[in-house]
């Protein structure tokens, strides 16, 4: 088998489990709903400029402030899964998620940073999965393990820039 097969493979494996661990031991299940389409995209292109460590931290991190910023002044209390089609609870969550993507994207712009999976994260702590400060916390610490473990795969892993677009046509035949 490829090297970079077993790599993305136990890469994967390893993000996962990281993530759904600390789902589980802090009962911030949103942590999975936002942070696992960003793994995919750590696994299959760890060597992506929009993939380096500073660009997933610092979107990641803006996502977060400015969705539970935009939740906290605009939806605090409502939960999600408990809105009515049309209902003034559900106009809030709305306006909370467009201000936090149009400040998300403000920063990104500004910053000249593109991690297309923040948005996952602004959306999710934008609506209320991350209600608290303390799991906005759970939630950035989480965001600094993963991005340590993509440091790690990127300084000793197998060298993927070169051969990125080979490796997914091969993953893609398996």
């Amino acid at each position: 088998m490829d090297e970079r097969v077993i790599w993305a493979s136990g890469h994967g494996v390893v993000l996962l489990a990281v993530l759904a661990g600390i789902a589980f031991a802090s009962g911030h299940w949103a942590i999975l709903v936002a942070l696992a389409p960003a793994a995919y995209l750590l696994v299959f292109f760890p060597h992506d400029s929009e993939n380096s460590p500073k660009t997933v931290v610092v979107s990641h991190l803006t996502a977060l402030v400015a969705g539970w910023l935009t939740y906290t002044v605009l939806a605090q209390g409502i939960a999600p899964t408990s809105i009515e089609p049309m209902s003034e609870p559900g106009l809030r969550i709305v306006g909370s998620a467009l201000l936090a993507f149009i400040a998300s994207t403000a920063v990104f712009y500004v910053l000249s940073i593109t991690h297309p999976m923040a948005y996952v994260t602004t959306f999710t702590a934008a609506i209320g999965g991350f209600p608290t400060i303390q799991s906005v916390a759970i939630a950035a610490g989480t965001v600094l393990i993963v991005t340590g473990l993509q440091i790690i795969r990127r300084k000793v892993g197998p060298d993927t820039d070169a051969a990125s677009g080979a490796f997914n046509e091969e993953f893609a035949r398996s």
